[in-house]
Protein backbone atom coordinates (compact mmCIF):
# COMPACT_ATOMS: atom_id res chain seq x y z
CA UNK A 1 0.00 0.00 0.00
CA UNK A 2 3.20 2.03 0.65
CA UNK A 3 4.65 1.25 -2.33
CA UNK A 4 1.49 2.36 -4.58
CA UNK A 5 1.20 5.72 -2.45
CA UNK A 6 5.04 6.38 -3.15
CA UNK A 7 4.12 5.82 -6.81
CA UNK A 8 1.31 7.69 -7.36
CA UNK A 9 3.43 10.72 -5.14
CA UNK A 10 6.30 10.20 -7.56
CA UNK A 11 4.20 10.42 -10.57
CA UNK A 12 2.34 13.43 -9.72
CA UNK A 13 5.07 15.50 -8.74
CA UNK A 14 7.28 14.95 -11.39
CA UNK A 15 4.70 15.92 -13.82
CA UNK A 16 3.95 19.18 -11.74
CA UNK A 17 7.59 19.94 -12.01
CA UNK A 18 8.26 18.93 -15.42
CA UNK A 19 5.55 21.44 -16.46
CA UNK A 20 6.93 24.30 -14.58
CA UNK A 21 10.41 23.90 -15.52
CA UNK A 22 9.38 23.56 -19.15
CA UNK A 23 7.30 26.75 -18.70
CA UNK A 24 10.04 28.56 -17.02
CA UNK A 25 12.26 27.50 -19.83
CA UNK A 26 10.25 27.74 -22.79
CA UNK A 27 9.10 31.80 -21.68
CA UNK A 28 11.91 33.69 -21.88
CA UNK A 29 13.11 31.71 -25.17
CA UNK A 30 9.73 32.56 -26.59
CA UNK A 31 9.73 35.83 -25.83
CA UNK A 32 13.30 36.26 -27.53
CA UNK A 33 12.38 34.26 -30.48
CA UNK A 34 9.36 36.67 -31.13
CA UNK A 35 12.02 39.61 -30.98
CA UNK A 36 14.33 37.97 -33.43
CA UNK A 37 12.06 38.05 -35.44
CA UNK A 38 11.32 41.33 -35.96
CA UNK A 39 14.80 42.64 -35.62
CA UNK A 40 15.61 39.80 -39.05
CA UNK A 41 12.76 41.55 -40.86
CA UNK A 42 11.06 37.43 -40.73
CA UNK A 43 14.02 35.41 -41.00
CA UNK A 44 11.52 32.23 -39.99
CA UNK A 45 13.56 30.23 -42.38
CA UNK A 46 16.50 30.69 -40.81
CA UNK A 47 14.68 30.48 -37.01
CA UNK A 48 12.58 27.84 -37.24
CA UNK A 49 15.26 24.97 -36.90
CA UNK A 50 17.18 26.71 -34.53
CA UNK A 51 13.81 27.22 -32.17
CA UNK A 52 13.06 23.42 -32.91
CA UNK A 53 16.35 22.55 -30.99
CA UNK A 54 15.87 25.25 -27.91
CA UNK A 55 12.43 23.28 -27.76
CA UNK A 56 13.95 20.06 -27.43
CA UNK A 57 16.70 21.47 -25.01
CA UNK A 58 14.02 23.20 -23.02
CA UNK A 59 12.39 19.52 -23.05
CA UNK A 60 15.28 17.48 -21.68
CA UNK A 61 16.57 20.04 -19.32
CA UNK A 62 12.98 20.18 -17.94
CA UNK A 63 13.33 16.24 -17.80
CA UNK A 64 16.35 16.55 -15.45
CA UNK A 65 15.57 19.32 -13.35
CA UNK A 66 11.76 18.07 -12.94
CA UNK A 67 13.42 14.07 -12.13
CA UNK A 68 16.37 14.85 -9.39
CA UNK A 69 13.51 17.67 -7.82
CA UNK A 70 11.07 14.96 -7.59
CA UNK A 71 13.55 12.63 -6.63
CA UNK A 72 14.93 14.33 -3.98
CA UNK A 73 11.15 15.72 -2.65
CA UNK A 74 9.53 12.16 -3.10
CA UNK A 75 12.03 10.17 -1.25
CA UNK A 76 11.35 11.75 2.12
CA UNK A 77 7.80 12.11 1.57
CA UNK A 78 7.62 7.80 0.52
CA UNK A 79 9.04 7.53 3.62
CA UNK A 80 6.31 9.57 5.30
CA UNK A 81 3.42 7.37 3.53
CA UNK A 82 5.87 3.95 4.80
CA UNK A 83 5.95 5.31 8.18
CA UNK A 84 2.37 6.40 8.30
CA UNK A 85 1.16 2.90 6.98
CA UNK A 86 3.17 1.03 9.63
CA UNK A 87 1.29 3.34 12.42
CA UNK A 88 -1.85 2.04 11.10
CA UNK A 89 -1.00 -0.99 11.53
CA UNK A 90 0.30 -0.51 14.67
CA UNK A 91 4.06 -0.57 14.45
CA UNK A 92 5.68 2.68 16.60
CA UNK A 93 8.88 1.32 16.33
CA UNK A 94 9.17 2.75 12.37
CA UNK A 95 11.33 6.13 11.90
CA UNK A 96 11.98 8.20 9.33
CA UNK A 97 15.61 9.01 8.27
CA UNK A 98 16.16 12.54 8.40
CA UNK A 99 19.13 13.53 5.11
CA UNK A 100 18.21 17.74 5.59
CA UNK A 101 17.38 20.17 7.32
CA UNK A 102 14.83 21.83 5.13
CA UNK A 103 11.59 21.98 5.49
CA UNK A 104 10.98 18.36 5.02
CA UNK A 105 13.56 17.23 7.37
CA UNK A 106 12.12 19.14 9.99
CA UNK A 107 8.81 17.48 9.01
CA UNK A 108 10.38 13.96 9.21
CA UNK A 109 11.79 14.90 12.75
CA UNK A 110 8.67 16.07 14.16
CA UNK A 111 7.06 13.01 12.35
CA UNK A 112 9.88 10.70 14.47
CA UNK A 113 8.75 12.65 17.30
CA UNK A 114 5.38 11.90 17.16
CA UNK A 115 5.81 7.98 16.68
CA UNK A 116 8.04 7.93 19.79
CA UNK A 117 4.99 9.59 21.44
CA UNK A 118 2.63 7.23 20.08
CA UNK A 119 4.77 4.33 20.62
CA UNK A 120 5.33 5.47 24.43
CA UNK A 121 1.65 5.98 24.71
CA UNK A 122 0.67 2.45 23.60
CA UNK A 123 2.97 0.64 25.47
CA UNK A 124 1.67 2.28 28.20
CA UNK A 125 -2.65 1.53 27.43
CA UNK A 126 -0.87 -2.07 26.61
CA UNK A 127 0.63 -2.20 30.29
CA UNK A 128 -2.56 -0.87 31.58
CA UNK A 129 -4.85 -3.12 29.43
CA UNK A 130 -2.49 -6.37 29.86
CA UNK A 131 -2.52 -5.77 34.12
CA UNK A 132 -6.47 -5.18 33.95
CA UNK A 133 -6.83 -8.48 31.79
CA UNK A 134 -4.69 -10.35 34.33
CA UNK A 135 -6.34 -9.07 37.31
CA UNK A 136 -9.79 -9.72 35.76
CA UNK A 137 -8.53 -13.38 34.69
CA UNK A 138 -7.49 -14.10 38.35
CA UNK A 139 -10.78 -12.22 40.25
CA UNK A 140 -12.81 -15.14 37.79
CA UNK A 141 -10.23 -18.36 37.84
CA UNK A 142 -10.28 -18.17 41.73
CA UNK A 143 -13.72 -17.11 42.31
CA UNK A 144 -16.03 -19.40 44.32
CA UNK A 145 -18.74 -19.63 42.01
CA UNK A 146 -18.28 -21.49 38.33
CA UNK A 147 -17.68 -19.63 35.05
CA UNK A 148 -18.25 -20.61 31.58
CA UNK A 149 -17.85 -18.03 29.43
CA UNK A 150 -18.89 -19.04 25.73
CA UNK A 151 -18.98 -17.71 22.26
CA UNK A 152 -22.73 -17.42 20.28
CA UNK A 153 -21.95 -20.73 18.49
CA UNK A 154 -21.45 -22.09 22.11
CA UNK A 155 -17.60 -22.52 21.78
CA UNK A 156 -15.94 -22.67 25.22
CA UNK A 157 -13.66 -19.41 25.35
CA UNK A 158 -13.07 -19.71 29.37
CA UNK A 159 -13.40 -22.09 32.26
CA UNK A 160 -12.73 -21.06 35.97
CA UNK A 161 -11.17 -23.66 38.23
CA UNK A 162 -14.94 -24.34 39.74
CA UNK A 163 -16.16 -24.43 36.40
CA UNK A 164 -13.63 -26.96 35.72
CA UNK A 165 -13.77 -29.00 38.86
CA UNK A 166 -17.41 -29.24 38.95
CA UNK A 167 -17.81 -30.21 34.93
CA UNK A 168 -15.13 -32.54 34.76
CA UNK A 169 -13.36 -30.25 32.53
CA UNK A 170 -9.96 -28.85 31.49
CA UNK A 171 -9.78 -25.75 30.34
CA UNK A 172 -7.25 -26.38 27.72
CA UNK A 173 -9.05 -29.31 26.39
CA UNK A 174 -12.43 -27.62 25.49
CA UNK A 175 -11.45 -24.37 24.42
CA UNK A 176 -12.82 -23.39 20.98
CA UNK A 177 -15.13 -26.57 20.99
CA UNK A 178 -19.16 -26.59 21.26
CA UNK A 179 -19.42 -27.11 25.02
CA UNK A 180 -22.54 -29.82 24.33
CA UNK A 181 -19.61 -32.19 23.61
CA UNK A 182 -18.27 -32.50 26.95
CA UNK A 183 -21.73 -32.20 29.05
CA UNK A 184 -25.11 -33.61 28.62
CA UNK A 185 -26.59 -31.63 31.63
CA UNK A 186 -30.04 -31.03 29.32
CA UNK A 187 -30.61 -27.34 31.64
CA UNK A 188 -27.62 -25.92 31.28
CA UNK A 189 -27.60 -26.48 27.85
CA UNK A 190 -31.03 -25.42 27.09
CA UNK A 191 -30.12 -22.27 29.30
CA UNK A 192 -27.29 -21.79 26.72
CA UNK A 193 -29.93 -21.79 23.62
CA UNK A 194 -32.06 -19.59 25.09
CA UNK A 195 -29.74 -16.85 26.22
CA UNK A 196 -28.28 -17.19 22.17
CA UNK A 197 -32.16 -16.39 21.38
CA UNK A 198 -33.33 -14.42 23.96
CA UNK A 199 -33.19 -10.12 23.81
CA UNK A 200 -33.27 -10.01 27.08
CA UNK A 201 -29.20 -9.06 28.39
CA UNK A 202 -30.19 -11.27 31.94
CA UNK A 203 -32.08 -15.07 31.96
CA UNK A 204 -34.01 -16.32 34.94
CA UNK A 205 -31.74 -18.63 36.70
CA UNK A 206 -32.68 -22.59 36.37
CA UNK A 207 -31.65 -24.94 38.98
CA UNK A 208 -29.47 -28.15 37.81
CA UNK A 209 -28.45 -31.52 40.16
CA UNK A 210 -25.55 -33.64 39.05
CA UNK A 211 -22.98 -35.17 40.72
CA UNK A 212 -19.74 -33.61 39.83
CA UNK A 213 -16.34 -36.45 39.33
CA UNK A 214 -15.00 -37.78 42.34
CA UNK A 215 -17.73 -36.60 44.71
CA UNK A 216 -20.31 -39.47 45.88
CA UNK A 217 -23.42 -37.35 46.09
CA UNK A 218 -24.81 -34.94 43.89
CA UNK A 219 -24.98 -30.88 43.86
CA UNK A 220 -27.59 -28.69 43.27
CA UNK A 221 -26.86 -25.60 41.33
CA UNK A 222 -28.13 -22.59 40.39
CA UNK A 223 -27.40 -21.31 36.77
CA UNK A 224 -27.33 -17.77 35.76
CA UNK A 225 -26.83 -17.05 31.98
CA UNK A 226 -25.91 -13.35 30.50
CA UNK A 227 -25.61 -11.75 26.91
CA UNK A 228 -22.34 -9.94 26.39
CA UNK A 229 -23.28 -7.46 23.32
CA UNK A 230 -21.29 -5.25 21.62
CA UNK A 231 -21.87 -1.10 21.22
CA UNK A 232 -24.47 -2.16 18.07
CA UNK A 233 -26.07 -4.78 20.33
CA UNK A 234 -24.59 -7.66 18.59
CA UNK A 235 -23.89 -10.85 20.42
CA UNK A 236 -20.32 -11.45 20.99
CA UNK A 237 -20.36 -14.22 23.98
CA UNK A 238 -22.57 -15.17 26.72
CA UNK A 239 -21.30 -15.70 30.31
CA UNK A 240 -22.98 -18.73 32.38
CA UNK A 241 -22.49 -18.53 36.08
CA UNK A 242 -22.80 -21.65 38.24
CA UNK A 243 -23.55 -21.02 42.49
CA UNK A 244 -22.90 -24.38 44.76
CA UNK A 245 -27.09 -23.84 46.30
CA UNK A 246 -26.45 -27.48 47.74
CA UNK A 247 -25.74 -26.38 51.43
CA UNK A 248 -28.64 -23.84 51.37
CA UNK A 249 -31.55 -26.50 49.85
CA UNK A 250 -29.73 -29.24 52.29
CA UNK A 251 -30.56 -26.32 55.28
CA UNK A 252 -33.82 -25.58 53.79
CA UNK A 253 -34.96 -29.43 53.98
CA UNK A 254 -33.24 -29.81 57.23
CA UNK A 255 -35.52 -26.96 58.64
CA UNK A 256 -38.42 -28.72 57.18
CA UNK A 257 -37.82 -32.06 58.46
CA UNK A 258 -36.56 -30.63 61.73
CA UNK A 259 -40.36 -29.23 61.62
CA UNK A 260 -42.03 -32.39 60.64
CA UNK A 261 -40.23 -34.11 63.37
CA UNK A 262 -40.97 -32.13 66.47
CA UNK A 263 -44.74 -31.83 65.00
CA UNK A 264 -44.84 -35.92 65.11
CA UNK A 265 -41.62 -37.72 65.94
CA UNK A 266 -41.01 -35.95 69.07
CA UNK A 267 -44.49 -35.20 70.59
CA UNK A 268 -44.89 -38.68 71.11
CA UNK A 269 -42.00 -39.47 73.82
CA UNK A 270 -42.43 -35.50 75.39
CA UNK A 271 -46.42 -36.05 76.00
CA UNK A 272 -45.46 -39.41 77.70
CA UNK A 273 -42.74 -37.98 79.65
CA UNK A 274 -44.43 -35.41 80.57
CA UNK A 275 -47.66 -37.18 81.27
CA UNK A 276 -46.07 -39.66 83.40
CA UNK A 277 -44.21 -36.95 85.13
CA UNK A 278 -47.12 -35.27 86.59
CA UNK A 279 -48.58 -38.57 87.20
CA UNK A 280 -45.38 -39.16 89.70
CA UNK A 281 -46.45 -36.21 91.64
CA UNK A 282 -49.31 -37.45 92.79
CA UNK A 283 -47.93 -38.35 96.47
CA UNK A 284 -50.81 -41.89 96.89
CA UNK A 285 -49.20 -43.84 93.88
CA UNK A 286 -47.66 -47.11 95.41
CA UNK A 287 -44.25 -48.21 95.05
CA UNK A 288 -45.46 -50.43 91.89
CA UNK A 289 -46.79 -47.43 90.20
CA UNK A 290 -43.52 -45.06 91.19
CA UNK A 291 -41.24 -47.42 88.94
CA UNK A 292 -43.12 -48.21 86.40
CA UNK A 293 -43.91 -44.76 85.74
CA UNK A 294 -40.14 -43.78 86.24
CA UNK A 295 -39.56 -46.77 83.75
CA UNK A 296 -41.72 -45.44 80.98
CA UNK A 297 -40.43 -41.96 81.47
CA UNK A 298 -36.34 -43.51 81.09
CA UNK A 299 -37.87 -45.51 78.24
CA UNK A 300 -38.81 -42.54 76.25
CA UNK A 301 -36.06 -40.34 77.50
CA UNK A 302 -33.57 -42.73 75.85
CA UNK A 303 -36.23 -42.84 73.03
CA UNK A 304 -36.00 -39.11 72.85
CA UNK A 305 -32.04 -38.97 73.05
CA UNK A 306 -31.54 -41.58 70.38
CA UNK A 307 -33.78 -40.34 68.12
CA UNK A 308 -32.19 -36.62 67.98
CA UNK A 309 -28.87 -38.25 67.74
CA UNK A 310 -29.30 -39.97 64.84
CA UNK A 311 -31.46 -37.30 63.32
CA UNK A 312 -27.99 -34.68 63.85
CA UNK A 313 -25.83 -37.54 62.48
CA UNK A 314 -27.79 -38.08 59.42
CA UNK A 315 -27.99 -33.94 58.91
CA UNK A 316 -24.14 -34.08 59.89
CA UNK A 317 -23.26 -36.62 56.85
CA UNK A 318 -25.71 -34.88 54.66
CA UNK A 319 -24.43 -31.64 55.05
CA UNK A 320 -20.61 -32.86 54.91
CA UNK A 321 -19.92 -31.87 58.29
CA UNK A 322 -18.73 -34.88 59.22
CA UNK A 323 -16.12 -36.68 57.53
CA UNK A 324 -14.92 -40.58 58.25
CA UNK A 325 -11.26 -40.54 59.61
CA UNK A 326 -10.63 -43.90 57.26
CA UNK A 327 -7.97 -46.90 58.12
CA UNK A 328 -7.14 -50.14 57.16
CA UNK A 329 -10.37 -51.96 59.13
CA UNK A 330 -10.96 -56.15 58.72
CA UNK A 331 -14.82 -56.12 58.65
CA UNK A 332 -14.84 -59.66 60.16
CA UNK A 333 -13.10 -58.13 63.45
CA UNK A 334 -16.22 -55.22 63.27
CA UNK A 335 -18.96 -57.59 62.78
CA UNK A 336 -17.68 -60.21 65.70
CA UNK A 337 -17.18 -57.28 68.26
CA UNK A 338 -20.41 -55.53 67.59
CA UNK A 339 -22.31 -58.78 67.88
CA UNK A 340 -20.10 -60.05 70.46
CA UNK A 341 -20.69 -56.48 72.79
CA UNK A 342 -24.80 -56.76 71.65
CA UNK A 343 -25.53 -60.46 72.22
CA UNK A 344 -27.64 -60.07 75.36
CA UNK A 345 -30.40 -58.68 73.00
CA UNK A 346 -30.96 -61.45 70.93
CA UNK A 347 -29.79 -63.47 74.55
CA UNK A 348 -33.44 -62.03 75.77
CA UNK A 349 -35.69 -63.38 73.24
CA UNK A 350 -33.50 -66.98 73.11
CA UNK A 351 -32.09 -65.89 69.72
CA UNK A 352 -29.17 -67.78 68.16
CA UNK A 353 -26.89 -65.57 66.41
CA UNK A 354 -23.74 -66.61 64.32
CA UNK A 355 -21.11 -65.24 62.43
CA UNK A 356 -19.82 -67.10 59.50
CA UNK A 357 -16.56 -65.29 58.31
CA UNK A 358 -14.38 -65.84 55.59
CA UNK A 359 -11.35 -67.99 55.39
CA UNK A 360 -8.92 -65.14 54.69
CA UNK A 361 -9.16 -60.58 56.38
CA UNK A 362 -12.03 -58.71 54.59
CA UNK A 363 -10.28 -55.33 54.78
CA UNK A 364 -12.00 -51.99 53.94
CA UNK A 365 -10.77 -48.35 53.99
CA UNK A 366 -13.11 -47.11 56.60
CA UNK A 367 -14.48 -45.19 59.35
CA UNK A 368 -14.72 -47.63 62.01
CA UNK A 369 -16.43 -45.79 64.77
CA UNK A 370 -18.90 -45.15 61.94
CA UNK A 371 -18.88 -49.03 60.85
CA UNK A 372 -19.62 -49.95 64.26
CA UNK A 373 -22.74 -47.91 64.08
CA UNK A 374 -23.94 -49.66 60.66
CA UNK A 375 -23.55 -53.08 62.30
CA UNK A 376 -25.36 -52.04 65.91
CA UNK A 377 -27.94 -50.70 63.77
CA UNK A 378 -28.43 -53.71 60.99
CA UNK A 379 -27.93 -56.50 64.23
CA UNK A 380 -30.54 -54.40 66.58
CA UNK A 381 -32.99 -54.49 64.24
CA UNK A 382 -32.54 -57.91 63.47
CA UNK A 383 -32.96 -58.75 67.12
CA UNK A 384 -36.50 -56.20 67.51
CA UNK A 385 -38.11 -57.59 64.50
CA UNK A 386 -37.58 -61.03 64.86
CA UNK A 387 -39.98 -63.39 67.04
CA UNK A 388 -38.30 -65.25 69.77
CA UNK A 389 -36.37 -69.06 69.29
CA UNK A 390 -35.55 -67.97 65.59
CA UNK A 391 -31.98 -67.31 64.00
CA UNK A 392 -29.94 -64.08 62.77
CA UNK A 393 -26.70 -65.26 60.30
CA UNK A 394 -24.53 -63.14 59.52
CA UNK A 395 -22.04 -63.61 56.59
CA UNK A 396 -18.95 -62.25 56.08
CA UNK A 397 -17.77 -62.71 52.21
CA UNK A 398 -15.99 -61.24 49.66
CA UNK A 399 -15.13 -60.79 45.90
CA UNK A 400 -12.19 -59.43 43.64
CA UNK A 401 -13.22 -55.50 44.59
CA UNK A 402 -15.51 -56.08 47.62
CA UNK A 403 -16.44 -57.09 50.83
CA UNK A 404 -19.75 -58.00 51.21
CA UNK A 405 -21.32 -58.44 54.38
CA UNK A 406 -24.83 -59.94 54.94
CA UNK A 407 -27.62 -60.04 58.02
CA UNK A 408 -29.82 -63.05 57.77
CA UNK A 409 -32.80 -62.82 60.17
CA UNK A 410 -36.30 -64.56 60.13
CA UNK A 411 -38.01 -61.93 61.74
CA UNK A 412 -41.58 -60.55 60.43
CA UNK A 413 -40.85 -59.43 57.13
CA UNK A 414 -41.23 -55.86 55.08
CA UNK A 415 -43.80 -55.67 52.97
CA UNK A 416 -43.47 -55.01 49.13
CA UNK A 417 -44.58 -52.02 48.69
CA UNK A 418 -42.39 -50.64 51.70
CA UNK A 419 -39.35 -52.22 50.51
CA UNK A 420 -38.57 -48.72 48.45
CA UNK A 421 -39.23 -47.05 51.46
CA UNK A 422 -37.21 -48.42 53.90
CA UNK A 423 -34.24 -46.47 53.85
CA UNK A 424 -35.62 -42.92 54.00
CA UNK A 425 -36.21 -40.77 56.97
CA UNK A 426 -38.90 -42.14 59.93
CA UNK A 427 -40.03 -44.75 57.71
CA UNK A 428 -41.67 -47.25 59.87
CA UNK A 429 -43.21 -51.00 58.71
CA UNK A 430 -46.39 -50.97 60.59
CA UNK A 431 -47.79 -53.51 59.18
CA UNK A 432 -47.44 -56.23 61.85
CA UNK A 433 -48.67 -55.87 65.58
CA UNK A 434 -45.07 -56.80 67.00
CA UNK A 435 -43.40 -54.00 64.86
CA UNK A 436 -46.19 -51.47 65.94
CA UNK A 437 -45.57 -52.27 69.48
CA UNK A 438 -42.06 -51.34 69.04
CA UNK A 439 -40.18 -48.24 69.86
CA UNK A 440 -38.13 -47.67 66.79
CA UNK A 441 -37.21 -43.98 65.46
CA UNK A 442 -37.33 -44.43 61.81
CA UNK A 443 -33.77 -43.08 61.57
CA UNK A 444 -31.56 -46.31 61.86
CA UNK A 445 -31.88 -47.63 58.84
CA UNK A 446 -31.16 -43.90 56.76
CA UNK A 447 -28.20 -43.66 59.19
CA UNK A 448 -27.01 -47.03 58.25
CA UNK A 449 -27.91 -46.35 54.39
CA UNK A 450 -25.71 -42.58 54.76
CA UNK A 451 -22.72 -43.78 56.37
CA UNK A 452 -22.38 -47.03 53.93
CA UNK A 453 -22.43 -44.08 50.53
CA UNK A 454 -20.33 -41.66 52.46
CA UNK A 455 -17.42 -44.73 51.87
CA UNK A 456 -18.74 -45.31 48.62
CA UNK A 457 -20.47 -48.37 49.05
CA UNK A 458 -24.22 -49.33 48.92
CA UNK A 459 -26.44 -51.58 50.86
CA UNK A 460 -29.58 -53.79 49.36
CA UNK A 461 -32.21 -55.39 51.12
CA UNK A 462 -34.59 -58.80 50.39
CA UNK A 463 -37.53 -59.95 52.16
CA UNK A 464 -40.38 -62.17 52.58
CA UNK A 465 -43.22 -61.72 54.88
CA UNK A 466 -43.30 -64.46 57.91
CA UNK A 467 -40.05 -65.63 56.41
CA UNK A 468 -37.22 -62.98 57.44
CA UNK A 469 -35.08 -60.45 55.41
CA UNK A 470 -31.71 -59.74 54.62
CA UNK A 471 -29.43 -56.56 54.68
CA UNK A 472 -26.66 -56.91 52.64
CA UNK A 473 -23.79 -54.50 53.04
CA UNK A 474 -21.73 -54.08 49.81
CA UNK A 475 -17.94 -52.34 50.96
CA UNK A 476 -15.12 -51.55 48.56
CA UNK A 477 -11.63 -53.40 49.49
CA UNK A 478 -9.05 -51.13 50.78
CA UNK A 479 -6.96 -51.03 48.22
CA UNK A 480 -9.51 -50.59 45.54
CA UNK A 481 -11.20 -47.22 47.70
CA UNK A 482 -7.29 -45.93 48.28
CA UNK A 483 -7.06 -45.88 44.67
CA UNK A 484 -10.24 -44.08 43.63
CA UNK A 485 -11.03 -47.07 41.06
CA UNK A 486 -14.85 -47.60 40.06
CA UNK A 487 -15.64 -50.72 43.03
CA UNK A 488 -18.42 -52.11 40.75
CA UNK A 489 -20.02 -51.56 37.05
CA UNK A 490 -22.48 -49.51 37.79
CA UNK A 491 -20.00 -47.24 39.62
CA UNK A 492 -18.10 -47.38 36.45
CA UNK A 493 -21.26 -46.17 34.34
CA UNK A 494 -21.22 -43.64 36.76
CA UNK A 495 -17.64 -42.07 35.88
CA UNK A 496 -18.53 -42.56 32.14
CA UNK A 497 -21.65 -40.52 32.21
Amino acid sequence: MSNWIALQLKSRLFRKVFFYTFAATMLPLVLMGFYWLRMTDGGSAVLFPGFFSVVVLALLLAGIVAYFLSRNITLPISDLAKSATEIARGNFSHEIKVLSNDEIGRLARLFNYMTTELRRLNNMNLAQIIAERNKTQTIIKNIADGVVVTDPRGKVLLLNASAERWLGLREKDALEKPLENFIQEEKMLQLLADAGVNNNTTLPPVEITFRPPGEWKPRIFQAHAARVLQEDNELIGIVTVLSDITQQKEIDRMKTELVSMVAHELRSPLTSISGFSELLLDPELSREQQEEYAGIILKESNRLGDLINKFLDISRIESGRIQPKKNALDLVETVQMVVGNNSFLAAKKNIDVEVHPPDEPAEIWADSGMMEQVFINLFSNAVKYSPENTRIDVLVRQNENEVIAEVHDQGYGIPRNAIGKIFDKFFRVTEHEAVRASTGTGLGLALVKQIIELHGGRITVESEIGKGSVFTVYMPKAHIAQSGLPQNEEDAENIIR
